[in-house]
């Protein structure tokens, strides 16, 4: 026997209990009847062309479990070689690779303008409009350049046509404009095209691309009665139509079915002409239309870094790939700035490059190698890998919500509902990052029911004061009912008196993210830190969780070079720091062979300071013989640290005599000789005659360095001579004169 499924028409019935009770209630929620975003669903649907749609189907991507792209997802474009699908409902645009398989690896989340439907490119912008007769100019990171005033009407669906330079524009059920895609002024309405039910998306095609053209098509949403989405090919110049086609039937949903019409595209995608249809938070499908002329000689292929790649080292990144066939000369392109990349090689035609060094820790970087040959350049597909997290980085603070709010003071700012933790089960569907789970921390205006205003804050104290590069990361669902809807984090340094803002999301869903704040304008301090929910009605929630900060430890002195060298028999240290803190200054240890280290010197610190300051230390007191030196950096408070060491060698490898030091001289100076091995040495002191003066040495000395004293205040000023002969031990012989002046 069949079995009949109750499951719609009793979900129907609970919905007219639900809004007959809120009638009664005073229910403020506000929804409208746009299909701007169909339910989350699991389910796929056979969403089949009809029989007179003869272009063959590349891909159909099906995307309806995967969140958030799931909650709000309207728009899809093919764009810097990249699939760009936007939200209407929230900031979010997701950046994917791939090609004519469709999308593959999610390489971005990027805040873009926000609450955009359809998208459409000139192949240098991308065009959107929130559904009124705004329509922005926006660059590859979806940031708006600029605006467009339509003075044909809402442009929630939008196209745009080389031929004329214009723009198509239309709301659901207006007829569609025509307009200057410069100035915006009106061009031609296509009157008749009102009829075309439930418009959302538009593309173009010239007649170069698809013979017979150019032709506008339209996509347009299926109902619960007719659960088809249509899609119209008509004359972009009085909007004739020329043909019908129907895709589905969509699965049903609960006021709409699921999968209805979004955005639509064609674009170039290698060497096709690719029909893009999105169906809302449900697929996106790729239809040929044909061949496309290819410039250059292809794409590069085989990114290694592979693209999506994680935990990249900072330091030693090989970028390399495979070229084309036929490619002559490349320019690669790098960075974190997925639109405004910088070139770190033009010319030759190379297969691998090094990225800059060091990289950031925990940052995606961007790259593509566009390659050339005679017939002109293929840009290549936009590459990413994510770098290492910061191994130094120590957990400072970490709440998982697990044993209260303990850690947490809640205020109420007004409203009459605060934040709370909650446990599973929940009382609303949060969707959050799979990290999160068991406590969750949530400032929920819908569980507090009808009449609610929730304007409440959550307080905690962290000392900082020992760390730096501070790093505030935390588990989030912020979902808002209008734009009133505001959520912030922020930080006081001075007791609560003033906050600054570190993070925050203004009127706009912001769904299951992971999200990093840099806290870094505070490392080194104790500060307050706080979660501010602003929901001025009886709106959603903000839930969070998981909420961690990190640092490194704070280096007193952050020392860049040490090094020690030999001039004249003596050992000259020089050093040098990027940065001080509490630096009172360096004492100078050294040891020989066998024995301890020991205090030779000391050098003053510069106490406090981001500016890099240089040192020097020269030791005098050092005879033959090998030494090793290392300081010993000392704070204001007495705490210490040391050095790496260095070791010097003042071992004669062979004879020599130094030009004495000061000269000229009143009334000493020193006189500093070199002996390879162990000799009989004189040296005595002649004047200009030639005639000796005085005997400094005439005995037996070992190797090694020697530094002499010669005291001339017994003779008159002048030109004199100083000699030396040795006689080693090894049968070698040194003689040596050197002049001086005595000046009284």
């Amino acid at each position: 026997m069949l079995r009949k499924n109750y499951s719609i028409p009793i979900f129907s019935f609970l919905i007219l209990l639900w809004c007959f009770t809120s009638v009664l209630m005073g229910q403020s929620k506000d929804f409208t009847p746009e299909y701007d975003v169909a339910p989350n669903v699991t389910v796929q649907a056979d969403t089949a062309p009809s029989a007179n749609f003869t272009y063959p189907k590349l891909f159909g991507w099906h995307y309806s479990t995967i969140a958030p792209q799931n909650g709000g997802t309207v728009g899809a474009m093919f764009f810097n070689n990249q699939y760009y699908l936007n939200a209407w409902n929230s900031t979010s645009l997701y950046l994917y690779d791939g090609g004519l398989a469709g999308p593959q690896n999610l390489l971005n989340t990027l805040t873009y303008q926000g609450a955009i439907r359809d998208l459409a490119t000139d192949g240098t912008w991308l065009y959107g409009s929130p559904a009124n007769t705004t329509i922005h100019r926006m660059d590859a990171n979806g940031i708006s350049q600029g605006t467009i005033t339509s003075a044909g009407g809402n442009a929630r669906a939008l196209a745009y046509s080389e031929d004329e330079n214009a723009f198509f524009v239309c709301d659901f059920s207006t007829n569609i404009g025509v307009i200057n895609a410069t100035t915006g002024a009106l061009i031609r309405t296509l009157t008749g095209t009102s009829t075309l039910a439930a418009k959302y998306g538009m593309a173009y095609t010239t007649a170069a691309q698809l013979a017979g053209g150019p032709y506008l098509w339209v996509w347009g949403q299926g109902s619960l009665a007719d659960p088809f989405n249509k899609l119209w090919k008509i004359s972009p110049t009085d909007g004739t139509v020329i043909d019908t086609y129907q895709f589905g039937p969509l699965p049903p949903g609960a006021t709409s079915p699921l999968g209805i019409a979004g955005g639509a595209a064609v674009v170039q995608i290698a060497d096709r002409w690719v029909l893009l249809l999105n169906y809302q938070n449900f697929e996106l499908q790729g239809y040929d239309l044909g061949e496309a002329t290819i410039i250059g000689p292809g794409q590069a292929t085989d990114p290694i870094p592979t693209a999506g790649a994680t935990g990249v080292a900072i330091t030693g990144v090989n970028l390399s790939w495979t070229n084309p066939a036929g490619a002559t000369t490349n320019e690669v392109f790098f960075g974190t700035d997925i639109g405004s990349l910088t070139s770190i090689h033009s010319g030759s035609l190379v297969s691998s490059v090094n990225a800059p060094s060091p990289l950031e820790y925990n940052t995606t970087y961007y790259w593509r190698v566009d390659e050339t040959d005679g017939t002109g350049t293929t840009q290549g597909a936009v590459w990413s890998f994510t770098t290492m997290e910061n191994p130094n980085l120590i957990v400072i603070f970490l709440d998982q919500f697990e044993s209260g709010l303990g850690n947490w003071t809640v205020t109420n700012n007004g409203g009459t509902c605060d934040w709370q933790i909650f446990m599973p089960t929940y009382p609303n569907a949060y969707t959050l990052p799979p990290s999160a789970g068991g406590g969750i921390l949530a400032a929920d205006s819908d569980e507090c029911g009808n009449g609610t205003t929730l304007l409440s804050s959550v307080t905690t104290t962290i000392d900082a004061t020992q760390y730096e590069n501070l790093e505030l990361d935390f588990d989030s669902d912020f979902r808002i009912l209008d734009a009133d809807d505001h959520c912030y984090v922020e930080v006081s340094t001075d007791g609560g008196t003033n906050w600054n803002i570190v993070w925050s999301v203004l009127g706009v869903d912001l769904r299951n993210t992971h999200e990093i704040a840099d806290m870094s304008a505070y490392d080194g301090t104790n500060f307050q830190l706080r979660f501010r929910s602003v929901q001025p009605g009886w709106d959603w929630w903000w839930a969070v969780d998981n909420v961690r900060l990190r640092g490194t430890l704070i280096i007193p002195v952050e020392l860049t070079s040490f090094a020690a060298s030999v001039i004249d028999g003596k050992v000259n240290l020089n050093w040098a720091t990027a940065s001080e803190t509490n630096n009172y200054g360096f004492e100078v240890e050294r040891k020989s062979a066998g024995q301890e280290f020991a205090k030779v010197g000391f050098v003053a610190g510069y106490g406090t300071t981001t500016e890099t300051k240089n040192y020097s230390y020269v030791d005098n007191s050092v005879s033959a013989g090998n030494y090793t030196y290392r300081l010993r950096q000392v704070d204001f408070d007495g705490t210490f640290e040391y050095s790496s060491e260095v070791e010097v060698d003042l071992s004669p490898s062979s004879y020599s005599l130094s030009q004495n030091y000061p000269n000229p001289f009143n009334p000493a100076t020193i006189i500093s000789f070199s002996l390879a091995s162990d000799s009989k040495v004189t040296l005595k002191i002649f004047d200009v005659l030639g005639q000796e003066v005085t005997t400094l040495v005439n005995g037996d000395l070992s190797a090694g360095i020697h530094n002499l004293n010669f005291d001339a205040s017994s003779i008159n000023s002048g030109v004199y001579f100083y000699t030396i002969e040795a006689k080693g031990v090894d049968g070698s012989n040194f003689t040596s004169t050197k002049k001086m002046i005595l000046t009284k």
